[in-house]
């Protein structure tokens, strides 16, 4: 007897337990199997009917590889659905962001599945093409043996394993394309849009939005002093922003940023290793230990700072990076001011005046540009009125010299030369501007008089110019409205105080704009105004039609109002 050794026994014996697990798991789990007996019963049945055909002997021979066809079908139909499974996960390989070395183990995987699937199915063709019976039996014997094999050598593979993992592995969220409506809020400091498009983005299910348009709704946040909920949303952000090799333009800001933000906070260790890494990171890419970052960090070393001095110093780091110029102009500049008046000693001093000075280079910015802004308008409106009237528009006439300036020529005695305060000057330029862009338009008149024989005079002229005009237009506009409600009351006495009304707006913009270009549009509806005043007082004045016993005397020539009452100015 030959003796087997133990690698030759182990290996036969899981052989022989496949081929008879494949034969057994094929005839029982598949329903649509047709039962052996069965078949060749209903085979034999249909020859005998039909008087001939395949000799009884053959069928039974040919039934014998029934067994083995069900287990082929069996296996084709399982390997089938593997390969799909294998599919699915090559196509969301990618989306999967799995490593080199795993799209390689999937690749390797589902090619040896593929093998095996193309030896079952040449050997179910072979068989069902095969007309004689003891060459199929032949042939499925062999090829079976082979082919539970390599089924065999794929269980051991571990690629089942590898598959169920794959496939229990959560799918990581697939981030979204830039909004381009969040990026045009932002940019032009709409902070609140920002916001609310953020809440409303219409994503897909396991889709997250971009790391600009989330460091960007972040930024939104924080500028609308949301510190805590600004915190959150970017320390979760920074983690993935590290992982993908496209957002490395916002590592460092945004590092930067949430470290800034756990300074104000009063979280300084976090503040300081946070800084520790930007610096490291920002030399690494040639930049200088003294910037922005290199000088937060310097001033988190221990000692030599007083908790009241840290205090105020974090307050002042919180505005500045909420600090809007729209919203709060110089308040920062002021407020960095004020620090270095009572510290001017202090080691934070290189940081308060990068503040400061950023600060107010926004606010001048924003001024400017909204200056430019008024400017181009009122060319444009005086473009329009050329064209409108066919000439040129007037100048505005250059307010006469005070009294005391003229005495002061003729007699030969030059008045002192004031100390100028370039950035009281400055102020005032920029709050008359700021009221202008806001529409309070007594305001920005009453700031930017202040130039008056300054250097400012020339530039704040446009804006004065441009203040009383739109003043001037938006009485125009108040007292035509009390003039229409005024011809539709039927109430005399609320006629006329309406109308009284509409006089006191025009009055009023003759007197506060004599700049604005209008006065003889405004002479003209106040002389509609006071027409139909005298209306009013002559319908009140008129004598009253007698019930009985005379009848109605209408008023003299010349007392009442001549023709019916104009609807508008």
């Amino acid at each position: 007897m030959m003796i087997l050794t133990p690698r030759c026994t182990a290996k036969s014996l899981v052989v022989t337990a496949c081929c008879c697990g494949l034969l057994l798991s094929g005839c029982a789990t598949d329903s649509r199997m047709i039962d052996p007996s069965a078949a060749r019963a209903q085979r034999e049945a249909a020859m005998r009917q039909e008087g001939g055909g395949q000799p009884a002997t053959e069928v039974v021979n040919r039934d014998v590889l029934l067994p083995a066809m069900t287990s082929i079908n069996t296996r084709i139909r399982a390997y089938e659905e593997k390969l799909q499974d294998w599919r699915e996960v090559q196509k969301n390989s990618e989306i999967l962001a799995l490593p080199l070395e795993k799209r390689n183990r999937i690749n390797e995987c589902e090619s040896q599945l593929q093998d095996i699937l193309l030896e079952y199915t040449s050997l179910q063709k072979q068989l069902q093409q095969e007309t004689r019976v003891d060459a199929a039996q032949l042939l499925a014997g062999n090829s079976l043996l082979q082919l539970n094999q390599q089924d065999i050598d794929y269980l051991e593979s571990g690629c089942g394993a590898f598959l169920v993992e794959l496939k229990e592995t959560p799918q990581p969220a697939v981030s979204a394309a830039a909004d381009p409506q969040i990026k045009a809020a932002f940019d032009q400091g709409d902070y609140d849009q920002v916001i609310n498009l953020y809440a409303k983005l219409p994503l897909a299910p396991n889709q997250s939005p971009a790391a600009e348009t989330t460091y960007q709704y972040g930024l939104a946040l924080l500028k609308n002093h949301q510190e805590s909920e600004a915190r959150r949303i970017l320390g979760d952000l920074l983690p993935k922003v590290r992982e993908q090799q496209g957002d490395s333009e916002l590592l460092l800001p945004m590092m930067q940023l949430v470290a800034d933000i756990d300074f104000a906070g009063e979280a300084y260790d976090e503040a300081r290793r946070q800084y520790e890494q930007v610096v490291q990171l920002s030399i690494e890419k040639g930049a200088h230990k003294e910037e922005w970052p290199g000088l937060q960090l310097a001033a988190l070393q221990p000692g030599g700072v007083t908790p009241e001095e840290m205090k105020e110093y974090g307050a002042l780091l919180k505005n500045y990076l909420a600090f809007n110029p729209k919203r709060d102009g110089n308040a920062v500049a002021e407020q960095a001011d004020r620090f270095l008046q009572a510290y001017p000693a202090s080691r934070f001093v290189p940081n308060v005046n990068t503040m400061r000075n950023d600060s107010r280079a926004q606010a001048e910015a924003w001024v400017n540009q909204g200056s430019k802004r008024v400017e181009e308008m009122a060319g444009e409106r005086k473009a329009t009125e050329v064209q409108a009237t066919g000439g040129p528009v007037a100048a505005v006439t250059a307010p006469a010299a005070s009294s005391t300036a003229v005495e002061n020529v003729q007699v030969g005695n030059a008045p002192p030369t004031p100390v100028v305060d370039e950035k009281a000057l400055q102020e005032d330029y920029d709050r008359g501007a700021a009221h202008l862009q806001a529409r309070e338009y007594d305001k920005a008149i009453e700031r930017l008089n202040r130039l008056r024989q300054t250097a400012y005079e020339a530039k704040a002229n446009p804006l004065i110019a441009e203040a009383s005009k739109l003043g001037a237009q938006d009485a125009r506009q108040k007292a035509a409205e009390l003039f229409v409600r005024a011809t539709n009351s039927r109430d005399t006495e609320e006629k006329r105080k309406l109308l009284l009304g509409s006089r006191d707006l025009l009055q009023g913009a003759l007197t506060k704009y004599p700049q604005s270009g209008l006065a003889d549009k405004i002479q003209r509806n106040l002389a509609r105004i006071e027409a139909e005043l005298r209306a009013v007082d002559a319908t009140t004045a008129a004598p009253k039609p007698v019930t009985s016993g005379g009848a109605y005397v209408p008023p003299k020539a010349g007392t009442g109002a001549a023709g019916a009452p104009a609807t508008s100015l």
